[in-house]
């Protein structure tokens, strides 16, 4: 005859057990985990935004040279 004790036993043995899976997969997952696609597309927002800094920066100093240019000329 086999004992009601023995089985919750067991159940908490398994459980125990799937918690360290959990742990152990909660613990190797991380940003070192991504692929190298996912990390160049997480940088990709960055690099678009130094670009637009970059155009808007160069298109800043043509109008000021421009403005320069035209107020020189009704200066004259």
């Amino acid at each position: 005859m086999v004992t009601g004790g023995a089985r919750p036993r067991r159940r908490k043995w398994r459980r125990a057990k799937s918690k360290r899976k959990l742990q152990r997969a909660a613990k190797d997952s991380g940003p070192e985990a991504l692929a190298p696609d996912e990390a160049m597309h997480r940088d990709q927002p960055g690099r678009l935004l130094l670009s637009a800094l970059n155009y808007w920066e160069v298109e800043r100093e043509l109008i000021e040279e421009r403005l320069a240019n035209i107020r020189s000329a009704t200066a004259s």
